[in-house]
């Protein structure tokens, strides 16, 4: 046999002297077969380079050892932290994983759902951004059998990793108000669920509490338009003495602006932001930002999978992962703000 060629368990069998039937149960170790015959089975499979196609074997079986995710933003390395815990825990528990992104599109995201119905994975992560739009689709992908956790809100018959409440939006904004900051302004993300209702229902909350004006932009996804947000809250008169950028990949965006109207980060504008990614450590100065342990949220995604897998009847989890305060050195107390109220 030429080298180049594939070796395939019929070639197996035949150099054996066996069926192929009989070779594919020595492989699964199947008390069927004699253990003499066995090993001659596995010395061929040696000897001749054999590797079994196990995804094949998988579809037979009905399972395909495989995990899919699916994340609306390649460009938030938040996301990517969210992928790499997914992927380590699936790793570590022999699965493989599927990657899909939407881009923030509502089309693409109707369109993946469908795809991932589609596909035979054991269990899918959704990380959703317009699921009302897509009801049906979700609901069909919960009904097929397979284990669904949820990132971005609760749906029957789903597990939901919860990671962002109006609770972990106030930390920054108790930070920067105890720092003396009383006009503090917000830039926020266009995603209609999710995190986005949950910040701005927190920061009206917060403002309404404490007597502050609201000072709220949105932006899309790239950081040219977080720049244009800031520029808007620029405008406000007086300006804020504080943002806070949606993540902290848009942040870089916040410091762009700030850096083309010649105000100093802190001195002249603390600026905060969320996920705590490497770009809050490498931003200058290094960025404040909120820790929502997105490598664990993947993990955790991960084993909630496998626990649905071994128990399909068992309760629904929600899990809320615990956030806090990163402090770095783009909040300070305001300098010289004669707006500033005690």
């Amino acid at each position: 046999m030429a080298k180049s060629q594939k070796v395939t368990m019929r070639d197996v069998a035949e150099h054996v002297n066996v069926s192929i039937n009989t070779v594919s149960l020595a492989l699964q170790d199947s008390a069927l077969v004699h253990a003499d015959t066995k090993a001659r089975v596995l010395d061929a499979v040696r000897e001749l380079g054999y590797r079994p196609n196990v995804m094949a074997q998988n579809l037979r079986r009905g399972v395909v050892n495989t995990i899919g995710i699916m994340i609306p933003d390649v460009h938030n390395f938040h996301f990517w932290d969210i992928v790499d815990g997914t992927h380590d825990e699936a790793s570590r528990n022999g699965y493989g994983v599927v990657l899909a992104h939407t881009s923030l599109n509502r089309e693409r995201e109707v369109e993946t759902l469908r795809g991932l119905i589609e596909r035979r994975f054991d269990g899918v992560i959704l990380a959703t951004t317009y699921s009302e739009q897509s009801p049906i689709e979700i609901r069909r992908l919960i009904n097929a059998g397979g284990a669904v956790v949820t990132l971005s809100r609760t749906w029957d018959g789903a597990d939901r990793v919860v990671y962002f409440s109006e609770q972990t939006a106030t930390l920054l904004l108790d930070h920067l108000y105890a720092l003396g900051h009383r006009r503090i302004g917000l830039m926020i993300g266009v995603a209609r669920e999710g995190m986005a209702p949950e910040r701005i229902a927190a920061y009206q909350q917060f403002v309404s509490q404490y007597g502050l004006v609201s000072m709220i932009e949105y932006c899309g996804p790239t950081v040219p338009e977080s720049v244009e947000a800031t520029n808007r809250l620029l405008h406000y008169q007086p300006r804020p003495t504080a943002i806070i950028s949606v993540n902290d990949y848009l942040a870089m965006g916040v410091y762009q602006s700030l850096g083309m109207h010649g105000l100093r980060i802190p001195e002249d504008v603390s600026v905060a932001g969320f996920d705590n990614t490497h770009v809050a450590e490498n931003l200058y100065p290094t960025l404040t930002s909120v820790d929502v342990g997105a490598h664990d949220i993947g993990r955790v995604s991960v084993q909630l999978i496998i626990s649905r897998l071994a128990d399909p009847k068992r309760p629904q989890q929600i899990i809320d992962m615990p956030a806090r305060l990163v402090p770095r050195n783009s909040t300070a107390a305001p300098e010289n703000d004669v707006h500033h109220r005690a």
